[in-house]
């Protein structure tokens, strides 16, 4: 609200009981592309006074409306900083973008935004330890995969009611898809605001079109032709490593690729439950809803073993387990020959790399492999406020902007219009040369994102809308994609398993053994020792419930 709303709003509850006073307006907040009902149906009240034959309990009866609407306005007379925590490293132009966004932020809420980045190598650590540490802090990415009913569960986050919406984020509360703030419940109570997107996970190869011609590849669109693809440039190119995965990041990009087609092709098909760092399992068609770890599954072991056989051939470094760089960043460094990502992430490169590179001419293949896509839950990603924060309303009422003004989401989105990229219609847009400071999609703005403003690169990959369309058909969501595991009975056991996922999964997933069969073993042996049966065992207990309570 503007200042000049709340003076006008003081002198009003002054003057009440005199007949004859001045009105004040109030100018509604800009929600971008959609404004609130209730502000677009307010009307101004700058007459200059009322006839002398009124009397004093009409002019009364006509302010006490105004007067107590003012009461109900949030209170920012005190200019606030907020620090707000995101995942990956820190764009180069990242502080310049702030600069535009705290500009309107402060003109609208009386807040400005500090930005701190966790990177994808620390991430996993830090995060937990931030809610501990003691450090003044307000806001949050978070997700189902990352922390979102851990954090939960341990009041590590402040509540979000109704109530609170509508009053300070009354451009959400008219907005949010209904199923997202039901999927944001954890025991009845809603702790995120969700992306406001309808988001398909798919994965994409990223080549050097230029190395497939001079070894006379033709395709890298499966994990045969992707073999084959790297059994070249091993042969051929020394000062290239083939796919240079190992961060925190990627570290079970292949992993995935190679368990989801396995599983796929099988016949009882399991899917995941829980978060990733559990390794828990289930199978689709189970309804008793037995929950075991990911390494007790029939198919694991045979995965682990393709594994180990692509890390012997040098298709990853031997460096790979603390390698902090994640794949798609030495691939544009030009040290690898292929990358591995979802497609959102391959848009800004391909843009990038075709301005910076066009002569390794980067080719872009569906890594699905015949893999059906996920149709993500809205609580793929969004944002959650810190239950210690000082200033929890205003944080509020900063993500209410950050989701819904167009030209602040524009910003935390893309970048400068002008300088990253520029409008293309209404729903596209064209990444500009400096958009390598400040890539499309990149920022950590995935908890932001809102389908009523999104933009898609034009002019980008080809032959992906073919394959956009192909993944819309095809996409499918998991029995319990919506399922959110209470940990709080089981807390310290899930502490020590995370532990195991952090160490010797890890090992695995990247093909690091000797020993397939005697290292999944040595796994198991540590998972029960931290008690990943009691995990499992209330883990099934809730799903079970879960399957009861949604018909399933």
């Amino acid at each position: 609200m503007r200042k000049k709303t709340r003076i006008c709003s003081l002198l009003m509850a002054m003057m009440l009981g005199i007949a004859t006073l001045g009105g004040c307006g109030s100018e509604p907040a800009s929600s971008g592309t959609q404004e609130s009902s209730d502000e677009a149906s307010r009307e101004s009240s700058g007459e200059d006074s009322t006839e002398a034959g009124e009397s004093e309990s009409a002019s009364e009866e006509g302010q006490e409306p105004e007067s107590e609407a003012a009461a109900n306005q949030p209170d920012i007379s005190e200019e606030v900083t907020l620090t707000m925590y995101l995942i990956g490293d820190r764009p180069v132009d990242n502080d310049e973008v702030f600069a535009k966004i705290n500009e309107k932020l402060k003109a609208e809420i009386n807040a400005t935004i500090d930005v701190k980045f966790m990177s994808w190598g620390e991430y996993e650590q830090k995060y937990p330890l931030i809610f501990a540490s003691g450090e003044d802090w307000d806001i949050i990415y978070t997700a189902d995969w990352c922390f979102y009913n851990a954090q939960a569960t341990k009041q590590g986050f402040w509540e979000i009611t109704q109530e609170a919406l509508d009053t300070y984020a009354p451009m959400t509360a008219q907005t949010i898809y209904p199923e997202a703030w039901e999927q944001a419940k954890v025991n009845g109570q809603v702790f995120m605001l969700p992306m406001n997107y309808k988001e398909i996970t798919s994965y994409v190869y990223m080549a050097r079109g230029d190395l497939m011609d001079k070894y006379s590849i033709t395709s890298v669109a499966s994990l045969d032709e992707a073999e084959a693809y790297m059994d070249a440039i091993v042969a051929n190119e020394p000062t290239l490593i083939p796919l240079d995965v190992g961060s925190d990041y990627d570290k079970l990009f292949v992993f995935d690729r190679m368990w989801n087609k396995a599983n796929w092709e099988s016949q009882e098909k399991v899917g995941g439950i829980g978060t990733w760092q559990i390794m828990s399992s289930v199978g689709e068609g189970d309804d008793n809803a037995e929950v075991k770890g990911i390494y007790d599954q029939a198919l694991f072991q045979g995965v682990i073993e393709r594994l180990k056989d692509w890390k012997d051939r040098g298709f990853w470094s031997k460096n790979a387990v603390v390698n902090t760089q994640n794949n798609t960043e030495s691939f544009q460094a030009g040290k690898s020959a292929l990358a591995l990502c979802n497609a959102n992430t391959a848009k800004s490169i391909y843009a990038q790399m075709s301005t910076e590179h066009p002569e390794w001419d980067v080719r872009v293949f569906d890594a699905q492999d015949g893999v059906p896509p996920v149709l993500n839950s809205f609580l793929a990603n969004g944002m959650s406020i810190f239950s210690k924060s000082k200033h929890p309303e205003r944080a509020l009422m900063a993500l209410d902007y950050l989701r819904n003004d167009v030209e602040i989401n524009n910003l935390f989105c893309y970048g400068i219009e002008g300088k990253h990229w520029e409008a293309a219609g209404d729903n596209a847009l064209v990444s500009l040369p400096d958009s390598g400071n400040y890539a499309y999609d990149s920022n950590c703005n995935w908890g932001v994102r809102n389908d009523a403003s999104w933009r898609m690169v034009e002019g980008g990959i080809p032959g992906l809308e073919e394959m956009n369309a192909k993944w819309k058909e095809s996409a499918r969501s998991s029995r319990y994609q919506t399922f959110v595991f209470d940990d709080s009975n089981v807390k310290n056991e899930v502490a020590a398993i995370t532990e195991i996922f952090n160490s010797d999964y890890k090992l695995l997933g990247l093909g690091f053994t000797d020993d397939p069969a005697g290292d999944i073993a040595k796994l198991k042996e540590k998972m029960i020792s931290a008690g990943a049966d009691a995990v499992y065992a209330e883990m099934q207990k809730q799903a079970l419930e879960f399957l009861k309570t949604n018909g399933n």
